[in-house]
């Protein structure tokens, strides 16, 4: 007799605890450390939840509602190649969190804002990134370490410097020179 896959759902902000290797099929999580922002997961990306895998350290907090499948008992399933993705995945947000911390605080923000819309934003024929509304000021200023009035304010710059547009939710404008203003 065969297996069932197992499904799991999860309500928004809800902690995925169940060990278990999975993959989702609808909805946004995103990866955790230490209460900082590693990465968002998208439909098809696996996830791995494991006492073993990195002891632990990494959650992953549902941002909307989420369904995952555990995939560990399917016939295609490798789990040596899956675990060595995801290692390599979260060892290169690790790096990217780091190397960021070091940066002036318009930087930082703007990096999250890019990596937001890189993970999981929605871009447009006019050089539109439309980013969902998956995090609050409140997590967006916690992540860049700094007030929520600061961050309004870096907000304000950027609509000025006709990086953001102003209108509500978050909208990257020209897109496509973000990876060039930050590598600057």
């Amino acid at each position: 007799m065969m297996d069932e896959t197992k499904i799991i759902e999860l309500k928004k902000g809800e902690i995925l605890k169940e060990d278990g290797t999975y993959k989702v099929l609808s909805g946004r999580l995103i990866c955790k450390t230490t209460k900082q922002l590693l990465y968002f997961t998208n439909v098809g990306d696996r996830i791995i939840v494991d006492p073993t895998f990195f002891q632990n350290a990494f959650h992953y907090e549902a941002k909307e509602k989420v369904i995952l499948a555990d995939v560990a008992h399917t016939p295609s399933f490798n789990g040596i190649k899956a675990r060595q993705e995801l290692q390599w995945k979260i060892t290169v947000a690790l790096i990217e969190r780091v190397d960021s911390c070091s940066e002036p605080m318009k930087k930082r923000f703007m990096l999250l804002l890019y990596q937001v819309g890189r993970e999981s934003g929605y871009l447009n024929d006019k050089d539109v990134c439309v980013l969902p509304n998956v995090l609050t000021h409140r997590e967006l200023s916690k992540y860049v370490g700094c007030t929520r009035e600061y961050l309004s304010s870096m907000r304000k710059q950027l609509i000025k410097e006709g990086k953001l547009s102003g209108e509500r939710g978050w909208v990257l404008l020209k897109w496509s020179e973000w990876p060039a203003d930050l590598s600057r």
